[in-house]
């Protein structure tokens, strides 16, 4: 039988296909579910912990309603960066080219790769609100309201990975995703600062930023209102950012896998 007579998958199934690959290789090797999982989860504990109670007293509102979202969106980054840190072993080991030179579509492990991040972004997102529904969170909006709050950082993180990838495949790829990874950590956590705290000339900067908008729109749909302005914001950055990555990642994704070897 020649590869003209082999038999053709869709892109969606051989996408599933590699997807399934790295789920297999996170269970291995738990690092990436572990950075997505543990780090929201035991931060909102121990805000729970620390803070929680004296918020309450404070101000009525334990804070859950901004953290839940804040902690979300970092651990979901955080497990791209820890995913990511792989792409540069399976350049240089050949792998990545022996997925390039396979009878399937050339972009399917890619695509593949995103696959997985979205569905361990909506799990880890779902595990996180029912960890802040024990310590007290409650979710105010439609069943509807919250399908689109766990996929607003699935929308996220999907961009953020492909960011991710092309940064993955340049030298000195593990420096420059330790650094991406402290930047983004500081862009997640920056909503948590009361805007009075902020000085005018930066506040736009902070509450315009590309992870600000998601917060926000999650903060709104948890109490129940139609966020339309973050959830278009939240949407131009997404589109605006994959305009910018996806092609350089494409770019870049060949160019490594054309240069590399087949190896072992």
């Amino acid at each position: 039988m020649n590869s003209t007579a082999q038999q053709k998958h869709s892109l969606l199934t051989e996408s599933w296909i590699f997807a399934g690959r790295l789920f297999i290789q996170w269970r291995r090797y738990p690092m990436v579910p572990l950075q997505a999982l543990l780090f929201p989860t035991m931060l909102l504990v121990i805000y729970g912990i620390l803070v929680g109670k004296s918020m309450v007293r404070l101000t009525g509102n334990s804070g859950l309603d901004v953290l839940i979202p804040v902690c979300t969106l970092a651990g979901a980054m955080s497990g791209s960066i820890g995913a990511g840190l792989a792409v540069p072993h399976d350049r240089d080991s050949g792998l990545l080219t022996r997925l390039w030179i396979m009878p399937v579509h050339r972009l399917s492990p890619l695509t593949g790769a995103l696959l997985a991040e979205a569905l361990r972004t909506f799990v880890a997102s779902a595990l996180v609100v029912a960890m802040g529904y024990a310590m007290g969170f409650r979710f105010s909006g439609s069943y509807a309201a919250l399908v689109g709050y766990l996929l607003i950082p699935v929308v996220v993180v999907v961009v953020f990975a492909t960011i991710v990838i092309s940064l993955a495949l340049k030298p000195q790829a593990r420096v420059i995703l330790t650094w991406t990874n402290t930047v983004c950590m500081g862009l997640a956590f920056a909503p948590l600062i009361p805007p009075a705290k902020i000085p005018a000339l930066f506040r736009p900067l902070v509450e315009y930023q590309p992870i600000a908008p998601a917060v926000a729109a999650m903060r709104a749909l948890s109490s129940g209102a139609t966020p339309w302005q973050p959830i278009l914001l939240t949407l131009i950055w997404s589109v605006v950012l994959g305009a910018v990555f996806v092609p350089i990642t494409v770019r870049r994704y060949r160019a490594a896998v054309e240069s590399g070897n087949i190896g072992g």
